[in-house]
């Protein structure tokens, strides 16, 4: 078989292959179910988040009076757990009042039902080796880590039990010498310790095992969460809709069709038959990972979004940096086959390490994380590694088929011009790596880019206190990072979410407040930041004028923050955790720890400039705040990678170069690549901004912003700190 033919039945397969995942995205797979036929998977399967599509909302309530503000923490922080471990990652848990917790969960169409899975009150029981329960939570009076030299594993949980407990755990502790007892919560295992001694005093111990430092706060956490001394009951559930506003769903596909639409066109335009075949497999890309979200039951929600667009600008990123590393082969006068498997092999490092440094990022946040961290975090991995199948791999199939029939060719890829200029400077003794370039000097003008970024970062720190001191707060905190006010409005006719949202804007001065109609009803939910008696009763009378409501139509609650303060810990703890295995791995990568310090000291660059972003413009911090602090840091060691990675080579190949010449010469190398990367990236979220919401836009002008400054720090700063940690060498030009 001769490989024209080849070519064409495996470009045949692929057209084929690529027509049914299409298929199966649009109108499902089709799944025999109690006899019939039904239709799963598919887009019209996925989950929504609660701001794209709404979901159900539950009301808990204590069956005590008076619960502490620790025991209801306490419960907010069960239900969250409960909730990440049935895949509700994108669930909101607040408290509202003084004895009423909230759960908002997405993606659910059957209220009932949902009551019924999540259940009403944390079940944490104690069974003998037999699996008779003996004790419950309620028995349990403190559980704690503790430590100490004496202990195996220099670590231990200890319990106190009540009289009762004590009595019963002393029974059982006799009857039971030798033997395992075991500790559920929610019908969870989570220990299994042996008995080894009878326990009067109702102080018992457990260690041993794999308990680590971590693992024993672990489990004395989730032993205090069930010894919660009230129940939790549920006093109502409904259907409620999106929080963005019945259109948000609708304008961001419409935004997101566009966006890749004009990625493709930019491809085709700048890189021709190779760019089409790149936007071939960037189309098979968005299917795979489609169909992934939909199989793997993944809630896309706006941190759902922002991973997905870090995923596709990487995933065009890939493909940007082996078709430049074709076209300098080519510009050497090699063949188009030549020069593909060179540019191939030469790329490949620079897309390893890109993507296991975000890699990296993904799994410590799927690690750490809570909520919404997690699912940014899942929908980063599955991207990531979908775009690394398709550009390694499907791109490169596609591209050798073409090339097999004719379409792709060299001269589509460089002029004969350029390509006889580039052989005339090699002809001069110019060493390579040699391209149409000069080396533009970047390390020499460090200085004007410091300054730059000072005065960006000096202008945040001066809104902040400016505000902070004049009474506004540092930053404009949404009620999912500071609290507020819950109202319940029965408006008794048919309303608009947007005449809603205009008012209490209106009122509030508030940019995108929490709008949310509960289905089925001519109810609404608003949720503000904490407003003053005066605000409170301007935003009443206004909602009752507009329509005709009187008091008893009211009902408000103060609610606690869904970002709670041990979702920011883990976040902060998440971030810090990952840019350290970034560092080691890009030191280890490089056999240099400077290097990684450099691209380390980029990224937390970037995310100073997009916080103060946030302060200056006021942007309210929500849970997408975290989404697109990631995203910044995610696209800016994408672009870090990419440029130690061609200084990397080149101190190989001219050996007697400068540092400066150095970085000057593969900053250069490589700028045509992070200037395409860049574009593509923005056009996408750009997109979202024109097209979008109100919150869709206060979600995309950081992104925007963090994407344009992880690209000059990449190109500016990152060269620049590392060149400042080195000592510089006896300048050596290329050239005669």
């Amino acid at each position: 078989m001769n490989k024209y033919l080849k070519s064409a039945i495996i470009w045949f397969l692929i057209i084929f292959g690529t027509t049914v995942l299409i298929l199966a995205n649009v109108f499902g797979v089709p799944w025999r179910k109690d006899g019939e036929f039904i239709s799963v998977w598919g887009v019209r399967n996925i989950r929504q988040g609660l701001d794209l599509r709404g979901g159900v909302s539950i009301l808990y309530e204590a069956d005590t009076e008076n619960p502490s503000a620790d025991e209801i923490a306490a419960a907010q922080s069960l239900m969250r757990g409960r909730l990440d471990r049935r895949g509700y990652l994108e669930a909101d848990v607040v408290s509202e009042g003084t004895r009423q917790i909230r759960v908002d969960i997405p993606g659910v169409e059957d209220a009932e039902a949902a009551v019924a899975e999540i259940g009403a009150t944390a079940m944490l029981m104690f069974a003998d080796a037999d699996g008779s329960v003996f004790l419950t939570g309620a028995n349990v009076e403190s559980a704690r880590r503790i430590t100490g030299a004496e202990l195996e594993n220099g670590v231990a949980v200890s319990l106190n039990f009540d009289d009762t407990g004590s009595r019963i755990f002393a029974q059982v502790t006799q009857a039971n010498l030798g033997r395992q007892t075991f500790i559920f919560m929610d019908d969870e295992l989570i220990s299994a310790p042996v008995i080894n001694a009878v326990i009067t005093d109702g102080r018992a111990i457990i260690s041993g095992g794999d308990m680590t430092f971590d693992s024993a706060l672990q489990l004395a956490t989730n032993i205090q969460q069930g010894s919660l001394p009230f129940a939790l009951n549920v006093i109502s559930f409904n259907q409620i809709g999106a929080r963005l506003g019945a259109d948000a769903l609708q304008t961001s596909i419409i935004a997101g069709a566009i966006g890749l639409l004009l990625v493709l066109v930019f491809m085709a335009i700048f890189y021709r038959t190779m760019g089409i075949c790149a936007d071939f497999a960037l189309i098979i890309y968005v299917a795979i990972v489609l169909f992934l979200i939909s199989v793997l039951g993944i809630t896309l929600s706006l941190p759902g979004i922002a991973g997905l667009i870090l995923s596709i600008g990487m995933a065009t990123d890939a493909n940007i940096v082996i078709f430049e590393r074709i076209r300098e082969e080519i510009a050497l006068g090699k063949s188009l086959r030549s020069a593909m498997r060179t540019g191939y092999r030469r790329a490949l490092p620079a897309i390893i390490d890109s993507n296991v440094t975000t890699l990296i990022a993904g799994f410590v946040l799927f690690w750490l994380g809570t909520g919404p961290i997690m699912g940014f975090a899942q929908m980063l991995i599955i991207g990531i590694l979908v775009s690394m199948l398709t550009c390694l791999f499907i791109t490169r199939i596609i591209t050798v088929c073409l090339m097999d029939l004719g379409v792709v060719k060299a001269s589509h890829i460089i002029s004969q011009k350029q390509k006889d200029a580039l052989i005339n400077a090699k002809a001069e003794g110019k060493p390579e790596p040699v391209d149409d370039t000069v080396p533009k000097s970047i390390v020499e003008n460090r200085k004007y880019y410091f300054v730059f970024s000072a005065s960006i970062l000096i202008a945040g720190i001066i809104f902040m206190l400016a505000h902070g001191f004049g009474g506004t707060g540092f930053f404009n905190l949404d009620v999912e990072f500071s609290g507020g006010t819950s109202f319940q409005v029965d408006i008794g006719q048919p309303f608009e979410n947007s005449d809603i949202e205009a008012i209490v804007r209106n009122v509030t001065g508030e940019s995108a407040p929490q709008v949310q109609q509960i289905l089925g009803t001519n109810e609404v939910m608003i949720r503000t930041t904490q407003v003053d008696a005066a605000i409170r009763q301007d935003l009443i009378a206004q909602l009752s004028e507009r329509y005709s409501l009187n008091p008893e139509n009211f009902d408000y609650a103060d609610v606690s923050p869904a970002v709670s303060a041990a979702m920011r810990r883990s976040a902060i703890m998440a971030m810090a955790i990952a840019s350290l295995g970034m560092l080691v791995y890009i030191s280890i990568r490089f056999r240099d720890v400077r290097t990684g310090a450099s691209a380390v000291l980029a990224q937390i660059h970037d995310a100073l400039v997009v916080l103060c972003i946030y302060a200056i413009l006021r942007i309210p911090l929500n849970y997408a705040f975290i989404a697109v602090m990631l995203t910044t840091l995610g696209y800016s060691i994408n672009a870090t990678i990419i440029i130690f990675d061609r200084i990397r080579e080149n101190r190989t190949r001219i050996p007697k170069a400068s540092h400066s010449l150095l970085i000057n010469t593969s900053v250069s190398q490589t700028l045509r690549r992070t200037l395409f990367s860049t574009i593509s990236s923005f056009i996408a979220v750009f997109m979202l901004y024109v097209i979008g919401v109100a919150a869709i836009r206060d979600f995309t002008l950081p992104i925007m912003v963090g994407l344009l400054f992880g690209a000059y720090s990449s190109v500016c700063l990152s060269g620049s700190a590392w060149y400042m940690m080195l000592k510089e060498k006896k300048a050596v030009k290329l050239g005669k």
